[in-house]
């Protein structure tokens, strides 16, 4: 039975909550082939490669998610997160400074 992408995305979320990375992962990869720009399917594939160390597999996830999504202020977090833990702490500023800019992120993150 073919699974539709918003619920190839739950399933995705369960195993992913569950403990289940293999299946999170294969989940989430079927959405991207079929929607390589779907936000939420990049976002939790970037999470679960942040999770494990994989910070290089991690960004560009984020980016995608962040560019198909700008409005999702969890997508701005995570991103410029993952930009800090690589020490990239200019372009994070840029990006933080971006989001608030359009209206994304609290203003109190940053003076």
């Amino acid at each position: 039975m073919e699974l539709t992408v918003d619920q190839a995305l739950q399933k995705g979320v369960a195993a992913h909550k569950e403990g289940k990375l293999q299946e999170a992962e294969r989940l989430y990869r079927s959405i991207l082939q079929a929607q390589p720009k779907h936000s939420d399917a990049n976002h939790n594939l970037g999470i679960l490669a942040f999770s494990v160390n994989e910070l290089e597999a991690a960004l560009p996830l984020f980016k995608t998610a962040l560019e198909a999504n700008p409005k999702i202020e969890k997508f701005w977090l995570s991103y410029i997160n993952a930009l800090i833990k690589g020490n990239q702490f200019d372009h994070a500023k840029k990006v933080v400074e971006k989001g608030k800019k359009a209206d994304c992120l609290e203003r109190k993150l940053m003076p």
